[in-house]
Order: C-alpha cells, then structure tokens, then sequence
C-alpha cells in the first residue's frame, strides 16, 4: 500500500506563488498593444496623478529608467506630465483618454488569452477556477 504524503500549507502555497508567476508572465507575454513595463505604469496612474519618483518606487526601477518608461508613454499620447504646484522640479504624470484606451486593450488581450486556455477545459474545471479565483482574492486582499 502506498501512502501519500500529507499536504502541508507551505506546499500549498509554493503550488499557488509558482503557478500564479507562470500566469502572470504569460499574461504580460501575451499583451500584444504594449510592453508590460509600460502597461502597468499606465495601471498605476489609473489611481490618480503621481511622480515619476513615485511610479518608480511602485514597480521598484530607478528615476532615470522611470523617466524613460513615462517619456515613451508621452510620446504615444498615454500620458501628459505637468509641473507639480508644490514642487518646481518635479512633474505630475497624468493618464490621458488614450492611456485609459490602452489599458482597456490590453486588459481585453489578456482576458481573450486567457479565455482561449480556458475554453481547453471541461466545464467543471472551468467553475473549479472560477471558485479558485474567488478564494485566491480573499487571500491576496486580506490586510
């Protein structure tokens, strides 16, 4: 008889973080319209107004490559950069109608990925995730 190891939390959770990395990466993978250091700092702004300082200390990447990133979202007409009413030497980036487009595209281009691989299942794998995913926010919005 052969037994089976009892499943501990710590393997539950290193099952969970690696396939959660997978799916992220082949999501920003599959975001056609626009790289993925661009997207998500479009993603960002979607909250309000910010620094470049301040998106660099989102996605954790220095000034100068931040600066760079929002420049070529500029030059596409993604985002404008005003001065900052409270300090001179810095510049307010702010999502544009066309950012918010393109983050509606990209968002779409991933969700049709994804619904392409979930349209491989059978239907009670497909409500199995459903349910999964539901489970998976309460832990990632649990303070």
């Amino acid at each position: 008889m052969t037994t089976t190891p009892e499943l501990t939390l710590v393997d539950v959770a290193r099952e969970v973080r690696l396939a959660s990395q997978g799916l992220t990466r082949r999501l920003k993978d599959n975001t056609l319209s626009l790289p993925p250091h661009l997207f998500t700092v479009l993603v960002w702004l979607e909250s309000g107004p910010a620094t470049a300082a301040e998106l660099a200390g989102h996605e954790r990447v220095s000034a100068p490559s931040m600066s760079k990133s929002v420049g070529e979202l500029e030059d596409r007409g993604f985002v404008v950069r005003e001065p900052d009413p409270t300090d001179a030497r810095a510049k307010i980036v702010t999502l544009t109608k066309a950012g918010r487009r393109a983050i509606a595209k990209g968002r779409q281009e991933r969700d049709a990925w994804m619904a392409e691989r979930l349209a491989e299942l059978a239907p009670d794998e497909q409500v199995l995730l459903r349910d999964a995913a539901a489970v998976l926010r309460r832990v990632v919005e649990h303070p």
